[in-house]
């Protein structure tokens, strides 16, 4: 099987089903930031190859990884009930919000109380889940612009995407904390006063 299908060229992709769309569509925006922040939190595992700074995360980000597939196919897929029916696609399980729930808490519990924004950045994998928290912001952001024709979506997968992106920020701070390196705090004050 060729990987080239020269199917594209003209500007239109298949969605999962058959049907042609416009690859400037609203769900082919929603489903290929799913895989931009799939491809990110890969390299940010990449960044740990070692497990370091993410310790037991690591494994478990490979979990979201199978998620954001799941998600993703669930975009793709034209006529996503009749998919799920026939088992074309799987559903996306409630309970990993709860799972995501779970993990941001535990991890919470090792940090510092929050008391300032937080700047992305620190250790290399720390900057790197900030960049999935921002492009997992706007996956969010293109599964919003799908509601009012696929209200479904608000059911499981918008909560799991805005789950997931304040897992991705807490990751990033467990990651810096691991690293030895303390938050960088956005404090406007401190910059009035040293300016003065």
């Amino acid at each position: 099987m060729k990987i080239y299908t020269k199917g594209g060229d003209g500007g239109e992709t298949t969605l999962l089903g058959g049907a042609r769309v416009p690859k400037d569509d609203a769900r082919v925006a929603a489903y290929g930031t799913v895989d931009e922040l799939n491809a990110v939190i890969g390299a940010a595992l990449a960044f740990d190859a070692d497990g370091g700074a993410l310790d037991d995360s690591a494994a478990a980000l490979g979990v979201v990884q199978e998620d954001l597939f799941t998600i993703g196919a669930r975009l793709a897929a034209s006529n996503p009930a009749r998919s799920i029916r026939v088992g074309s696609i799987p559903v996306l399980p409630s309970d990993r919000i709860d799972a995501l729930e779970a993990w941001i808490d535990r991890l919470t519990d090792e940090l510092p109380a929050l008391e300032a924004f937080v700047l992305p950045g620190g250790s290399p994998v720390a900057a790197q889940l900030h960049v999935a928290r921002t492009v997992c912001r706007r996956a969010e952001r293109g599964v919003v612009a799908l509601l009012e024709d696929q209200p479904d979506l608000g059911e499981a997968i918008l909560p799991y995407l805005n789950r997931l992106s304040d897992l991705l920020f807490t990751l990033a701070r467990y990651a810096n904390r691991r690293a030895g390196r303390e938050d960088m705090l956005w404090l406007p004050q401190r910059q009035r006063d040293d300016s003065s």
